[in-house]
């Protein structure tokens, strides 16, 4: 069925009743008449170019200056080509009132009566047509917990399907000394959608630290350099006692170079206490080996 197209839906004629004579003279608004002409023409070349939305707007808005009946049917024809079946009927009936003997009027009621099973079809399928997707969602590992658009929906293994709208869904998972899951779900209405997650366990390391070993031998020697100052000591304290002034003296500096060689070396000690406890390497403890990384 092809489009109508030509001046007569510009035609000086005002709308016509069922059965009615189109009147004819000059249309009271020419500026309007030129309008509406405009509008068909683009809406000509919007059908012409499959943009049937754009011809139904560009000949709706010629028939809102100029109604014809071939513009009714310009429009049933844009409709038709959209699959809006029950707005082509709708614009089909008008055209055949409008129009007087329309000569294909046996024609175009038996193509309403084609549409009207067509829409009747159509209201049936979308009601019939599945509104939501599911979404099976298997982890390897038990007891993980399973959430989706930030609500939980279970613990792993679920035991059921989940029933979700279609589009983009947020999948999170989540297990203790494993790495979390997230991922983007897409579902579609009537299919089931399968995510297979098998969790990453988590590294985990500690410090190793050096062992301190001269900070013991440092220590022991500024003990035992602490130990001789005080024996010289006691030893001078016992030469002066006895009136040998000069040995006492002689004692008595060797004790101090004793003392003064234990405050460096536990001074020393106590640097190495730090410098040799300090954190040299780090120590897996648990998570992935080398293996399963090249796995």
């Amino acid at each position: 069925m092809a489009l109508t197209l030509g001046t007569v839906a510009f035609a000086p004629q005002a709308s016509a009743q069922r059965g009615s004579q189109p009147a004819t003279g000059t249309p009271e608004n020419a500026d309007a008449a030129r309008q509406a002409r405009e509008h068909f023409l683009r809406g000509q070349q919007h059908f012409d170019a499959r943009e049937f939305e754009e011809a139904v707007v560009a000949f709706e808005a010629a028939a809102a200056l100029v109604p014809s009946a071939d513009l009714w049917y310009n429009i049933a024809r844009s409709h038709e080509e959209l699959r809006h079946y029950d707005e082509a009927v709708e614009y089909y009936r008008r055209y055949l009132r409008d129009r007087v003997d329309p000569p294909d009027r046996a024609r175009i009621e038996q193509h309403i009566a084609q549409l009207e099973a067509e829409a009747e079809s159509q209201r049936l399928a979308a009601h019939a047509a599945p509104t939501t997707g599911t979404l099976e969602v298997r982890v390897a590992q038990e007891g993980a917990s399973v959430s989706v658009d930030s609500a939980p929906v279970g613990v792993a293994p679920l035991t059921e399907p989940l029933t979700l709208d279609p589009g983009l869904h947020a999948l999170s998972i989540d297990l203790d000394g494993y790495i979390p899951f997230r991922s983007e779900v897409r579902l579609s209405a009537g299919l089931a959608t399968l995510a297979t997650v098998d969790l990453q366990p988590a590294t985990r390391y500690r410090s190793v630290r050096g062992r301190r070993i001269f900070t013991w031998i440092v220590g022991a020697l500024a003990v035992a350099a602490a130990g001789t100052s005080l024996g010289l000591g006691i030893r001078a304290q016992r030469l002066e006692n006895q009136g040998r002034l000069g040995d006492a003296r002689d004692f008595a500096r060797y004790s101090d170079i004793a003392l003064g060689s234990g405050i460096v070396l536990g001074v020393g000690s106590i640097t190495l206490y730090f410098v040799e406890g300090r954190a040299i390497s780090t120590e897996r403890l648990s998570g992935p080996t080398d293996s399963d990384t090249d796995n």
